[in-house]
């Protein structure tokens, strides 16, 4: 067996392992992050500003949409980065989810959104 066949064995076993390991961290962490959510959304507007949050949408998209308030928005914004249910997005003072509401039996209200109007640009 060559060097690199053993190289690349060794590193599919690794990546196997990281494999097992995510799931059983994501059977374990479940209760825990649905009991984070709820908490954290613990209201429709919550849900439904956390919904719209994809790292690509401005703050004031997510205000024309959602009816709620830009402070409120930040605001709410900052505690679920801090908790670890947001992340920063892919653009410079944008946030992004970091679990998807229904995987934990959760909604948002539904939302228009068009798609032309969805700061893609």
């Amino acid at each position: 067996m060559t060097k690199n066949v053993a190289q690349v064995q060794v590193l599919q076993q690794i990546a196997s392992y990281l494999q097992e390991l995510v799931n059983l961290t994501r059977v374990m962490s479940y209760p825990t992050i649905k009991e984070i959510l709820e908490t954290a959304l613990d209201t429709d507007q919550k849900r439904l500003v956390y919904d719209l949050l994809d790292g690509d949408r401005k703050m004031v998209t997510i205000q024309q949409l959602s009816g709620v308030n830009i402070s409120n928005i930040s605001q709410w914004g900052q505690e679920w980065e801090k908790i670890g249910i947001a992340e920063p997005g892919t653009r410079k003072g944008r946030r992004r989810q970091c679990f998807d509401l229904s995987m934990f039996g959760l909604s948002a209200p539904e939302v228009q959104v068009d798609e032309a109007d969805d700061d893609q640009k």
